[in-house]
């Protein structure tokens, strides 16, 4: 992060990864089951997810050249926002609701 050109230091293999998501279902009983079972616990040993994740999350943020800190206030700003008007609105239906109740009696 500190490197005023990292494309010098580091050489990025471009490539294109494509991710998404896949759902197997198999019964009781299939033969493919208990190898399906055995490649996933692999898989999810070698944590080859968590591999590829740690990857992409390395190259954006040699490509970003640190923004990804950047981005984050807005967001921070929306969430405040949102508790701030959240808080109001529930404090204006419990004084709505008791107001309510005076009236009623």
């Amino acid at each position: 992060m500190g490197t005023p050109d990292v494309g010098k230091i580091i050489c990025p293999l471009d490539q294109f990864a494509v991710s998404g998501s896949l759902t197997i279902l198999f019964k009781k009983g299939n033969p493919l089951l208990d190898r399906f079972n055995i490649l996933m616990r692999r898989h999810l040993e070698a944590a080859l997810m968590q591999l590829h994740w740690t990857e992409l999350l390395h190259r954006g943020s040699l490509r970003g050249e640190g923004r990804l800190g950047e981005a984050a206030l807005p967001t921070f700003v929306v969430l405040l926002v949102g508790t701030v008007l959240s808080s109001v609105v529930f404090i204006a239906e419990v004084t709505v609701k008791c107001l309510w109740r005076v009236r009623r009696k």
